[in-house]
């Protein structure tokens, strides 16, 4: 019987697919199998091989320490300018860039509230 859990991760880990994982990588939780039989524990540090292993036996996911990447911070209307201007630096002279950057910087607007 399959059954679906439902997991609540901590700020320092995340949940990846095992295609994402690499050699290196750190479980933060153990892997269990459908039959509930543990694969992996909890620390263990993964390798080529496991990761291989552990796709054959139909693992899809497993929870790492640490995240994959950053979290992306979306910049403020003043920063977004700044990168603007700075983007269309090099074709100032160009009339056409220039019309393009304004109507851009014209579409960012202030946010609505």
């Amino acid at each position: 019987m399959h059954t679906t859990r439902f997991y609540r991760q901590k700020p320092d880990q995340q949940r990846i697919l095992l295609t994402q994982a690499s050699s290196g990588m750190e479980l933060a939780e153990a892997v269990i199998s459908t039959k509930e039989a543990i694969l992996c524990g909890k620390g263990m540090i993964l390798n080529d091989q496991l990761i291989l292993r552990l796709m054959m036996l139909g693992i899809k996911r497993v929870t790492i320490k640490g995240k994959l990447a950053k979290e992306r911070r979306i910049p403020s209307l003043h920063e977004q300018k700044i990168m603007l201007v700075e983007r269309f630096s090099r074709c100032r002279s160009t009339r056409l860039m220039n019309a393009i950057r304004d109507a851009v910087h014209h579409n960012l607007g202030e946010p609505e509230s």
